[in-house]
């Protein structure tokens, strides 16, 4: 979702278990403990050195982002599954690593074909209990890689 508030709460009277997360850059990524900290030191700087415009900025984020949705919906920290915001983003990018360079309309269907028999029989034997994701490592993993590793040197500090 792209912090449209009555959509979400469209989306959630009708899907129930639904789990929206939103995107905005640069913030997702920090532990969401540090959020309110660094937006405090933020605004401090702003006012020493009378960044009025930037401050007019930083109470606009406040508002909308720290106040006004709940910060886990759009905090990726320890849970980046997908990078874009949404998964036919992340589809797009996944076809884009696909193909090296563009192909042929056949090659194009084959390979369209074969990702949706794919789909489907993960979709049947998820169904049937017998589920075994298979591990690929994608950008995705490297940046949990990337996490782990940091929380990893900080604790040894």
């Amino acid at each position: 979702c792209d912090f449209e508030k009555s959509i979400s709460n469209a989306s959630i009277k009708i899907f129930h278990n639904i789990t929206i997360k939103y995107s905005i850059t640069n913030f997702p990524f920090i532990n969401s403990e540090y959020i309110f900290d660094i937006y405090n030191y933020i605004k401090i700087i702003c006012q020493i050195y009378n960044y009025f415009n930037f401050l007019n900025f930083l109470e606009y984020f406040n508002k909308t982002y720290l106040y006004k949705y709940n910060i886990q919906y759009w905090n990726y920290y320890n849970d980046v599954n997908h990078i874009t915001n949404n998964a036919s983003e992340s589809f797009n990018n996944y076809l884009k690593k696909l193909f090296y360079k563009k192909p042929s309309f056949y090659e194009l269907i084959y390979h369209l074909k074969r990702e949706e028999s794919l789909s489907y029989n993960n979709y049947k034997r998820k169904i049937q209990g017998v589920w075994k994701k298979k591990r690929i490592i994608t950008k995705t993993d490297e940046i949990n890689d990337f996490i782990k590793k940091y929380k990893k040197k900080r604790n040894s500090i």
